[in-house]
């Protein structure tokens, strides 16, 4: 549904020329929920943007649907905007109307009778749960409500892709969760692609099919959300996965670092995720019963990605060498995500 190819964009300021993107490839599939991770600076907005050519790469393509944004003239392009909705983090919505009156206003621009909007209208905002405020004014509505009304103005136009920008942001979690879960329901219904960008990590979490981590202009990493947060690879990754899993070592093992290669008489750090099924596996009773190891958990939590359970553990292995070296190949044959942090001096 989306593929960028190579896009870059830049600017000119006093101080020499930005480089916001470069060399962005990306593709998300029809029906996606595809999320754009990176901090403040990053270029997530940027590239967002030049999905719908908001703002126009510098260069590379960027095809929607088949069709090549970059070389449409400006009355193409506001044909094709038209099935590419946009939603903010500030909702946009337009004070001096109401809440009908700016879920119409889009049908009214492309010339729509006042009955075809009316029929549009109405059942969108029962969709986002507004079916009673639809003579309210923004001043008179909560955040959430105000992004709800944002949402359902997206869809009036019936697009085929629906833009994110920060748009939970400004929210608070309850009303996050909230939000989330009427995309994923309007994903669902409609079969709409979603492009979300965030500095979040939990909103990735909650609702994404893939996800990109951007930086420094720059696509760091990205693949489908679970393989991203059982072995992220890049730093940044680490470091956003960390915010809501906990990815630290315990203060005793922190200072020193452990050893890449076995040391004789050491403990195993290891840290494991168990995805789906294996989330529920008694595996670590298993281990002991089986290779006469001794198993010290650290730290254990689980969670869900999504639909999907997914648990992790940061666990110590002690007993003699050979039957480590056994029980650490007995795992990795199993459907886990296997982290070896290293080798760390036995405590007594």
């Amino acid at each position: 549904m989306i593929q960028l190819s190579s896009v870059v964009k830049t600017y000119e300021s006093k101080a020499g020329t930005i480089e916001a993107l470069r060399g962005i490839d990306l593709n998300v599939s029809a029906g996606e929920i595809y999320g754009i991770i990176g901090h403040s600076g990053a270029g997530k907005s940027t590239l967002i943007r030049c999905i719908n050519m908001l703002e126009r790469p510098t260069g590379g393509t960027v095809l929607v649907d088949g069709e090549d944004m970059g070389a449409m003239t400006e009355a193409e392009l506001r044909k094709a905007r038209q099935k590419i909705s946009m939603i903010f983090q500030h909702f946009n919505l337009l004070t001096s109307r109401t809440v009908y009156d700016n879920v119409a206003f889009p049908l009214e621009i492309q010339g729509k009778s006042p009955e075809e909007i009316r029929t549009i209208v109405l059942p969108l905002l029962d969709l986002v749960g507004l079916g009673d405020r639809q003579d309210y004014y923004p001043s008179q509505l909560s955040g959430g409500q105000k992004q709800r009304v944002g949402i359902a103005r997206a869809l009036a136009s019936q697009p085929k892709v629906l833009l994110c920008d920060e748009a939970t942001s400004a929210l608070d979690p309850q009303t996050t969760k909230s939000i989330l879960a009427l995309l994923r329901d309007i994903n669902s219904r409609f079969n709409l692609t979603i492009v979300l960008i965030t500095h979040e990590m939990q909103v990735i979490k909650e609702i994404c099919d893939k996800v990109a981590v951007i930086e420094d202009g720059r696509i760091v990493e990205q693949g489908p959300v679970l393989e991203v947060f059982t072995k992220p690879q890049a730093k940044t990754t680490q470091d956003f996965i960390s915010t809501i899993i906990n990815r630290s070592l315990p203060p005793e093992w922190s200072e020193t670092p452990p050893s890449p290669t076995p040391i004789a008489g050491a403990d195993l750090l290891l840290r494991l995720s168990f995805i789906g099924q294996a989330a529920d596996e008694p595996i670590i009773a298993g281990l002991i019963r089986r290779f006469n190891v001794d198993i010290s958990i650290l730290y254990g939590n689980i969670d869900h990605i999504k639909d999907t359970p997914y648990g992790t553990l940061l666990v110590s292995l002690t007993g003699d060498d050979n039957n480590i070296q056994e029980a650490l190949r007995h795992l990795q044959e199993r459907d886990l995500g296997i982290e070896v942090i290293g080798y760390v001096a036995r405590r007594h």
